[in-house]
């Protein structure tokens, strides 16, 4: 479980580190996704299994929201998901934009929106585990902030730095037919979160209560024995101050970097540390290296590795040894079968039936005797 939880806080931070400077909308929901799925493998690392669940619960409200909205402005944008080449839309597409700014705050962890209660829960558990996990947790929560904000200045709240006339005066707000999911998604991401509201606020969590039948043994075999709940909570309600801390901090770190974004603005981290950013940028060059190592799209000197370099190597087997092994059999088979032919033609029919039948056909001609009479006592 250990593992578990190592690996899952690993997760988190490296995909949430990348999604910092994503410029594809949906890029950087996709690496989010990751790194919630870091944070849900956290929990279930530290022993905390309803913590886990509920945050794959709370999360499937705000971040189908996200999609669902990132779909909305790139059909308001006429395909484009470059956030590049956004800005300015907040009045332009409200509806869309007030629902993904819910499911921003949500999963940012802001107060009593639903990703709060399920991340401050995995966070809090995290603690009791291992101050180190809970610190990378933190760390990133803090970039899920900053990342989510980058995504609503650049999109919403930033200037238009649309390069085309022509889609800007055709930005319209999508049909009911894909805002009204994002409403109802957006009163979930709001409420979802009260299931889990916990006994440290003045709630029961009925979520956890509901999951005790599931998870009650392997909580016994699991977990180290608690402090008894009664009693000050001075060190869950700190950290529950930092993590309310990080989702602000995120806010205006982005606040800071994007309000003014213009069509020439520079990433702060592409400012501060080129290399960083473009390791970030490039996805810590993980592709790359698959390539190397594993696909083979790309070449180490005139080697071709991985799965095309295996093709490669089974496609020239294939039409050297296997094709050559059979087109060989063939053609020694066409050799011998012609030298059959041959002898059977001109050894065994020429010589042993044709040859005796001609010399036999030959002899057995009448000779003419020297009288003008035939040798066999007839006359012509």
């Amino acid at each position: 479980m250990m593992i578990v939880a190592i690996v899952g806080a690993l997760t988190a931070i490296f995909a949430a580190s990348i999604g910092l400077v994503q410029n594809d909308i949906k890029r950087v929901l996709a690496y989010s996704t990751v790194s919630q799925l870091g944070y849900m493998f956290l929990a279930l690392g530290v022993g905390a299994f309803s913590a886990g669940v509920f945050h794959v619960f709370t999360h499937a409200f705000f971040k189908a929201l996200l999609f669902l909205g990132a779909g909305s402005v790139i059909h308001a944008m006429s395909g484009e998901q470059d956030m590049r080449n956004m800005g300015g839309l907040a009045g332009k597409i409200p509806i869309t934009y007030r629902t993904m700014l819910v499911a921003t705050l949500a999963i940012a962890g802001f107060p009593i929106l639903a990703g709060f209660f399920s991340k401050d829960e995995i966070l809090w558990q995290a603690w009791k585990y291992s101050p180190y996990l809970w610190a990378i947790g933190f760390a990133t929560a803090l970039m899920t902030a900053f990342y989510m904000f980058r995504l609503i200045y650049l999109t919403f709240w930033s200037p238009s730095r649309i390069a085309s006339h022509e889609i800007e005066h055709h930005i319209h707000e999508s049909p009911k037919s894909m805002t009204v999911p994002l409403v109802i998604l957006a009163f979930f991401s709001l409420t979802a979160g009260w299931l889990g509201w916990p006994a440290s606020l003045g709630g029961s969590n009925h979520f956890e209560k509901f999951l005790e039948p599931v998870f009650a043994a392997h909580v016994e075999a699991t977990e180290t024995p608690a402090a008894p709940e009664e009693g000050p909570r001075t060190t869950e309600y700190l950290l529950m101050g930092f993590s309310v801390a990080a989702a602000f901090a995120g806010w205006l770190l982005a606040k800071n970097a994007y309000k003014t974004a213009d069509k020439g603005y520079i990433e702060p981290i592409a400012a501060a540390a080129p290399p960083v950013y473009d390791a970030l940028l490039n996805k810590y060059y993980v592709d790359e290296g698959y390539d190397y190592l594993f696909t083979g799209r790309r070449k180490i000197g005139d080697v071709r590795l991985g799965v095309l370099g295996l093709g490669a190597a089974s496609a020239w087997f294939d039409t050297n040894v296997v094709d050559g092994a059979v087109n060989a059999a063939g053609w020694i088979t066409r050799i011998t079968s012609s030298f059959s032919a041959w002898w059977d033609q001109w050894i065994i029919d020429g010589i042993g039936v044709n040859g005796p039948a001609i010399l036999a056909r030959l002899l057995s001609y009448p000779r003419a005797c020297s009288n003008g009479a035939w040798c066999n006592g007839t006359r012509s």
